[in-house]
């Protein structure tokens, strides 16, 4: 078996994955990002859901920056992010997504993308990991090592992999929250609608009202096991499309994919029922599903245990912390496990709150870091950063401390300063908070 060396291996080519990958390259570190689909993307291109989250303080001031906004420029000064009736809704189209994620990859000749690539193996010494064994769609097999290893999986496959502690589920029977298959909608008549302005927050909850009728009668019918009690859906940036992220599938074990592949199933079902529900409004008498999300939209799976377990009284009291390297302002957001509605809690304070390098650090080890929703927190503290605005912040910070620790030839990554990774943020345009001290790359 050959074997292939880099500074830094990431697995994992979803929001969390990429942006570490960009952060550690543009600081002259190589990189290799690993991806099981045949394309990057992650989540928040396979199971789109339209809307950019949150990524705003309660004043309107972006907490998010950095990378994130070289994702989402337009999210910055078409929206303050405050919610009002004609304020437009913040949205992405996918394709365009996934063709900025490409962009900017390609831009970074130290980064090796490699697709189509799974890890089936880990070694690992003393709670370091030497290399992961990578087997292609292709039949090829290889041996890939580097100094720093980054799980951007986001159900923390790699760490699972490797041995690291975990948990899953919620406190109490394990219950995660409800998976969705999300779909598109094209060709409705907006001039048959009572708010034509889909875009803005009004015409989209206008709309949303129209269509839980139709909904409503469907389930009195029987013809759907979706136990949403309301339709859920978000304009696309032109308008012209209409992002439904409206089913719901309980008992989902993304860690099983006898279970993904059952709930992959239910969910395109309940999507073909919803469309035949919202075609009976003349508005979408003539309107077609584009597409269906070709990905299980799974919402939650493995938390991986950190030297800190972010909670639940973190987010919502606003926490700040000594050692922070992100911030998260979106809302704790939990799709009720046994199905129904969701529960959605403002974040308090200030309306956002630090994520700690420490959650990023998995427990005994010294060179694996947590880059996506998969860092160390509780069930309800998941709910809120496992959003794209907070997963491309995680991301980015794990990326910067990766690098530094190869530059200084650290043993373990928690020997980097977090004041040192905030520097290096705060100079590539992030948004930190705390001291910070100038990290010498040599």
């Amino acid at each position: 078996m050959h074997k292939q060396s880099y500074d830094i291996v990431i697995v994992g080519a979803g929001v969390g994955g990429i942006c570490a990958a960009l952060a550690a390259a543009r600081l002259r570190r190589s990189v290799l990002l690993l991806e099981e689909m045949e394309e990057i993307g992650g989540t928040g291109v396979h199971s789109a859901v339209s809307l950019i989250c949150s990524f705003r303080d309660k004043n309107g001031r972006p907490i998010n920056n950095g990378i994130h906004r070289e994702l989402f420029p337009q999210a910055y000064t078409e929206s303050k992010g405050l919610f009002e009736a004609d304020e437009t809704v913040p949205t992405y189209d996918e394709k365009q997504l996934k063709d900025a994620y490409a962009d900017l990859l390609r831009k970074e000749p130290r980064i090796a993308v490699r697709t189509g690539s799974r890890v089936t193996g880990v070694a690992a010494e003393s709670g370091r990991i030497v290399s992961v064994r990578v087997e292609t769609n292709g039949g090829e097999t290889y041996e890939a090592d580097g100094s720093v290893f980054l799980d951007a999986t986001a159900d923390g496959n790699l760490s699972a992999l490797a041995g690291a502690e975990f948990e899953l589920g919620r406190e109490g029977d394990g219950k995660m929250q409800t998976a969705t298959v999300t779909f598109k909608m094209i060709g409705f008549d907006p001039a048959l609608l009572h708010k034509p302005d889909v875009t803005t927050w009004s015409g989209i909850r206008s709309l949303r009202e129209e269509l839980t009728t139709y909904y409503k009668q469907l389930k009195e019918e029987g013809g759907t096991r979706n136990s949403r009690p309301s339709v859920l859906c978000f304009p696309y940036p032109d308008g012209k499309g209409i992002l439904f992220n409206s089913t719901a599938v309980t008992d989902v074990d993304p860690t099983n994919a006898a279970s993904v592949a059952a709930g992959m199933k239910e969910g395109v079902e309940q999507a073909q029922q919803l469309a035949s529900a919202i075609k009976r409004h003349p508005a979408f008498a003539a309107a077609e599903v584009e597409y269906i999300a070709p990905k299980l939209g799974v919402r939650e799976g493995r938390r991986i245990v950190g030297d800190y377990v972010l909670t639940a009284d973190d987010c919502l009291s606003g926490r700040a912390f000594d050692d922070m390297v992100a911030a998260c302002a979106y809302s704790i957001d939990i799709h009720d496990p046994l199905g129904g509605g969701a529960m959605l809690v403002k974040i308090g304070g200030s309306g956002y709150y630090h994520i700690p390098y420490r959650s990023l650090i998995a427990k005994g080890w010294s060179n694996l870091l947590l880059s996506s929703r998969c860092i160390s927190g509780t069930h309800e503290a998941h709910s809120s950063y496992r959003v794209m605005s907070g997963v491309s912040a995680i991301g980015e910070a794990a990326g910067t401390a990766a690098a530094l620790a190869v530059w200084a030839k650290a043993d373990d990554v928690r020997d980097v300063p977090a004041a040192q990774i905030r520097y290096v943020l705060q100079a590539g345009g992030q948004f930190v908070e705390g001291d910070v001290e100038k990290a010498t790359l040599r």
